[in-house]
């Protein structure tokens, strides 16, 4: 009998411990876990320093928690500790066995790390290494993308669109051929106008409607035959002996920049016809084009041409205007200028060359000369351009996204 008591007081004994400690005593992974959601509420209302502190806590009662150690660096990026973030998380890849699903996650922020201190190709590799990971990773091909249209890597950024458009399965013809174009402004600025003329003829085949691609394809000769030109001049330059053979050497190359030229123009032209909104580009550039193949006298006919299909153009029927009034027809300019103003007459550009037209019809041509001039530094400046550029289409906005971009080719 007493032996059975004994175990009896023994068995109750352990119980009431057993359920001390099963009611009264903290769960510690409960209590980690609502330590956890604490500190992403805190981290969600902004408060990164009470966040970034309860993170620390649970790294050091749980240092197996991997997302409490991402978020540490998260909270120190954000801070613009950003080497700070990027120890956190290399330390990260010193662990072993690390779930696929953690790793993606470190790779991920090591890339944001690397970004944040703008090594771009670093933060490109470990993009990389998530897509080894997994292939249809949306955010790391965005990311790359991004990446490098910001090193001005276009064939690159073309070649992970495309990839993005297999994984999402969305074509988008539009965002691919403006990315074309992007490809050929690159090779223009590297002189290498064929492969950009490609850039821009494919981007053209891409989407048919994106008739912008006329007018990079037009400044390309232009760049290309001021290059050429450039190399005549420099002889020209350096021919201190008057050497026949330089001379004509140099000779040479301005035939070819001049013939290289005119391929701009009916380029110009197309681009005109098609976006006519948009004349006040090109208009300048194109007479300043024809002056230099000495057939300025061509600015009529195509005027003339475009202003058919767009009777109520403001630029181009002040661009008509005044080369009626270079030409000494004074009253066709007044005519054509009036009819301008009568469409808009809040154009500065028209008022200006109003301005023109009738200090000429009262033979005051020294004043009109200086009114030329302010109309030429106008059309050059950046505040300008900026006004003008109220873009409606959205590529145009997407290409020209900074004023400083806006090519005028103005040479």
């Amino acid at each position: 009998m007493d032996y059975l008591f004994y175990i009896c007081i023994i068995v109750m004994v352990v119980s009431i411990i057993f359920l001390f400690y099963f009611y009264k005593q903290p769960n510690n992974s409960s209590t980690v876990k609502d330590l956890y959601y604490e500190a992403l509420d805190m981290l969600l209302a902004g408060k990164r320093k009470s966040a970034y502190k309860i993170f620390k806590d649970i790294t050091k009662n749980d240092s197996n928690n991997i997302k409490a150690y991402l978020y540490l660096g998260q909270i120190l990026r954000e801070g613009a500790d950003y080497k700070g973030a990027l120890k956190v998380h290399k330390n990260l890849l010193l662990r072993d066995n690390i779930k696929n699903y953690d790793l993606i996650l470190i790779y991920k922020n090591l890339s944001l790390d690397y970004y944040s201190l703008k090594d771009l190709e670093e933060s490109i590799s470990f993009c990389d290494k998530i897509l080894e990971i997994n292939k249809s990773s949306e955010w790391a091909v965005i990311q790359i993308i991004k990446l490098y249209k910001e090193l001005d890597d276009w064939p690159n950024a073309i070649k992970y669109l495309k990839m993005f458009f297999d994984i999402s399965g969305k074509i988008d013809k539009r965002k691919l051929a403006l990315y074309k174009i992007q490809s050929g402004r690159n090779l223009v600025r590297n002189n290498k106008f064929e492969e950009a003329r490609e850039s821009f003829e494919k981007a053209f085949e891409i989407d048919g409607n994106l008739f912008i691609t006329y007018y990079f394809i037009g400044n390309s000769y232009a760049s290309e035959s001021n290059a050429i030109y450039e190399k005549g001049a420099k002889i020209d330059k350096e021919n201190i002996d008057n050497s026949l053979s330089l001379e004509e050497e140099s000779k040479q190359f301005k035939i070819e920049a001049e013939k290289v030229l005119k391929n701009a123009v009916p380029m110009w032209v197309h681009f005109i016809e098609n976006t006519p909104e948009y004349a006040w580009m090109i208009l300048p550039t194109l007479k300043d084009a024809l002056q230099a193949l000495n057939e300025y006298e061509k600015i009529e006919k195509y005027l003339i041409q475009i202003s058919k299909k767009n009777t109520n153009n403001v630029d181009i029927l002040a661009h008509l205007a005044d080369f009626y009034a270079n030409k000494g027809e004074i009253d066709k300019a007044y005519d054509t200028i009036n009819k301008a103003l009568e469409f808009n007459s809040n154009s500065l550009i028209a008022q200006l060359k109003s301005l023109k037209i009738k200090l000429l019809k009262n033979s005051e041509k020294e004043l009109s000369v200086h009114i030329d001039k302010i109309i030429s530094s106008l059309l050059k400046d950046t505040r300008y351009k900026k006004y003008k550029r109220n873009f409606s289409d959205k590529s145009m906005v997407w290409l020209f996204k900074s004023e400083e971009d806006l090519e005028t080719n103005e040479n």
